[in-house]
């Protein structure tokens, strides 16, 4: 039983820096919820990304979906007086909340079980919001 308590000693296996954002002008903020399984001699995870805008000194910004479903990029100076950034997950703006960053899911498959290197987009909003990481 102790050997399963035990951390893998590469861990992490995967860092944000070893994700390419789906879009240009964001980055990979953090990794998260994987999940592991085994497939055609394969070891796959499905993890949840989560990206947000690249900061710029004195501003902060953060995705949205508009109305119609297209990714836009709201950015605030950070003296301004109706931002709240007291919480780092979720800014608030002239009494709305929004979240910093937008998640989907990317599946990851290593035939070593160690380096992941074939990677898949599978954003969670393409369903609902009828919405293309390329358009």
């Amino acid at each position: 039983m102790a050997d399963l308590a035990k951390r893998f000693a590469e861990n992490p296996i995967l860092k944000p820096g070893d994700i390419r954002p789906s879009i240009a002008g964001m980055k990979v903020e953090c990794l998260l919820n994987p999940g592991v399984f085994r497939f055609n001699d394969r070891t796959w995870l499905l993890l949840r990304v989560a990206e947000r805008p690249e900061q710029k000194p004195g501003k902060t910004s953060f995705p949205i979906l508009d109305t119609s479903g297209k990714l836009q990029i709201l950015e605030f100076d950070n003296s301004d007086p109706k931002l709240n950034r007291a919480d780092p997950r979720v800014i608030g703006y002239e009494g709305k909340d929004y979240l910093t960053t937008m998640s989907h899911f990317r599946l990851v498959a290593s035939g070593d079980g160690i380096n992941f290197t074939k990677t898949q987009l599978i954003p969670r909003c393409l369903a609902r919001a009828n919405w293309s990481p390329t358009a």
